[in-house]
């Protein structure tokens, strides 16, 4: 919208519709454009969209569509559900309804409950997310899910996947949370309680508990055994380790590992997409890239330099597509909010996530020469291998192998303006928000990273490990504090926390180093000292031993000096002479 109220994107439209053509400024003569009919959608203003003129809106015929009643949402989502679990038992298949229906109940609630705010702009929901729940529910076996209790997990599970996961704060999760067992026991789905559902044990479902095994053959099941999932992931990082060139060094405590299980869970889905938002260092990335390695995916990520701009981001995406479409491999494009260089990325990514493909990415001959390479596999698929049908075959397919994972910050207004103007990233991903690291977390890494230092014993480590956690978790307080008694922001992150425990043990190991190097000198001081008192000794026994022979020979030499000063005598002549 310009400075006087006119929108030139809609201005253009508006003089078709008035004059049935545009005016080419290049060539300076007026295009007379016949035989097209405009169709447009849109939504009602609000949520960084604006109001449409109403000189526009004057050439349409308007049809208001209203939201779909809950009775309408519940037999669409039914006839899905109930289809999908005839080929379960009984016993699984007569929970269909009441799973729907507390599904529908727990979407209405928490639209209407949890409303955007401008700290919590991506509190906005639809029957998109809705129907990612069921999406993920339909990824279990009767063999993976065999009773009543087992599905009433998973629908908590994929639930909080969902919903929960987005949420900013732990009373907003926790409120969601007693939602979901308030509905769970009014539909009659489970008997859990809040504490065993969410505090003596940790709901996770994934496909990677069983290593070797192929990714179509991959199962979605419970992950019931906390301690072989630690030791499976630790198998996992040393893979990683092994295969890559610049090694990771993970902590996996169970924030870390939850985080885990929810990027494998969106990598499995078909089409997947995710969105991590935290502050800087809280692993978003390398946990994306670990995540990528477990479930067989190749990591591509564009590399800065300078100079880089909108035709360098194409010309990846090119690269990215081939490797997509083309060679038919599943990877996953992270990509980072500090590598935003300019907003039309973001724009391009909106594209992406929407409907697939970029407005203008591949010229005709890129086209051409992408239906050529692709037009055999088209063949075997039974697909259709016109051009046009090439192309489409190629998108589609770059749809199903390209996984697309965001990193951003919360930090600042750029990520509440990006989801206003970019409404993809928030429709067509799956929110984790990154929370701040719980204690267990601080204290885990710190034990980690001071495992392999000498402190003087266990008990000297502990407490070390628990200062650590002390110093961070204080500063963290007076952060708070800070705002609110200044309204000025101070961030501590992850990385200030690992931060300080490097620096700690870099100082320790420059003091010991001048501690080290103190007592070498006074070792070598000592050394020459005790050297030279044993010469000196030596010396001593020496001139001792030779005291008698030194005392003989001092006598000789008297006696010679007598003998001498008796045999010497003047004549008279004055002549001086030896007498013998």
């Amino acid at each position: 919208r310009e400075k006087y109220g006119a929108q030139p994107p809609i201005e253009l439209l508006r003089q078709f519709q008035d004059f049935k053509g545009f005016y080419d400024r290049k060539k300076l003569f007026w295009k007379d454009v016949d035989d097209t009919l405009l169709v447009a959608a849109c939504a009602p203003p609000g949520g960084g969209r604006q109001e449409v003129s109403s000189r526009f809106l004057r050439h349409f015929t308007l049809l208001a569509i209203p939201p779909p009643s809950d009775a309408a949402i519940k037999t669409i989502l039914s006839s899905i559900f109930s289809g999908f679990l005839a080929s379960f038992t009984s016993e699984l298949s007569s929970m269909a309804g009441p799973i729907v229906n507390a599904s529908v109940a727990a979407y209405n609630r928490i639209s209407e409950e949890l409303l955007p705010t401008p700290a919590k702009s991506h509190y906005t929901f639809n029957l998109r997310d809705l129907s990612k729940q069921f999406q993920g529910m339909l990824m279990v076996t009767p063999s993976t899910c065999p009773d009543k209790d087992a599905l009433a997990r998973l629908w908590i599970h994929e639930a909080c996947r969902v919903f929960a996961d987005r949420l900013v704060s732990n009373e907003d999760r926790e409120c969601f949370q007693k939602m979901l067992i308030e509905l769970s026991t009014k539909h009659s789905l489970s008997t859990m309680g809040y504490a065993d559902a969410f505090e003596q044990r940790n709901i996770a479902w994934g496909d990677f508990m069983r290593p070797g095994v192929e990714r179509s053959e991959r199962q979605y099941e419970e992950i019931s055994d906390s301690a072989k999932l630690l030791k499976l992931l630790e198998d996992y990082l040393h893979e990683y380790n092994m295969s890559h060139t610049t090694p990771m060094n993970l902590v996996f405590f169970q924030h870390a590992i939850d985080h885990i299980c929810r990027l494998s869970r969106v990598l499995r889905q078909p089409r997947g997409n995710a969105m991590l938002v935290g502050v800087g260092g809280s692993g978003k990335q390398s946990l994306t890239r670990f995540a990528a390695h477990i479930s067989g995916f190749k990591t591509f990520q564009i590399e800065l330099s300078r100079g880089y701009g909108a035709t360098e981001f194409r010309e990846d995406l090119k690269k990215l597509y081939r490797t997509a479409g083309v060679d038919g491999e599943p990877v996953v494009f992270l990509f980072s909010d500090t590598q935003i260089v300019q907003e039309g990325f973001l724009e391009d990514i909106n594209n992406m996530l929407n409907s697939g493909e970029v407005p203008g990415l591949f010229a005709a001959d890129d086209k051409d020469r992408i239906a050529n390479d692709i037009r055999e596999w088209v063949e075997s698929t039974g697909g259709n291998t016109s051009k046009d049908g090439c192309f489409a075959t190629f998108i589609n397919r770059v749809r199903d192998n390209l996984h697309i994972v965001l990193t951003m910050s919360p930090v600042g207004e750029a990520f509440r303006a990006r989801c206003r103007q970019f409404p993809s990233l928030i429709n067509c991903c799956i929110i984790d928000w990154f929370s701040n690291w719980p204690a267990e977390a601080l204290l885990s890494v710190s034990q980690k990273f001071l495992a392999n230092t000498d402190l003087g014993g266990e008990a000297v480590r502990g407490s070390v490990a628990q200062m650590c956690v002390h110093i961070h978790r204080s500063v963290e307080d007076m952060s708070t504090r800070f705002y609110a008694e200044l309204r000025r922001r101070y961030y501590t992150t992850p990385k200030s926390y690992l931060d300080l425990i490097n620096l700690y043990l870099q100082l320790l190991q420059e003091k010991r180093e001048e501690l080290r190097l103190a007592r070498d000198r006074l070792l070598d001081g000592l050394k020459k000292l005790n050297d030279t008192n044993a010469l000196v000794t030596s010396m001593k026994a020496d001139l001792a031993r030779l005291q008698p022979e030194l005392e003989a020979k001092a006598a000789a030499t008297a006696e010679l000096l007598i003998k001498v000063g008796l045999g010497w005598f003047m004549p008279a002549a004055g002549r001086l002479l030896w007498y013998c």
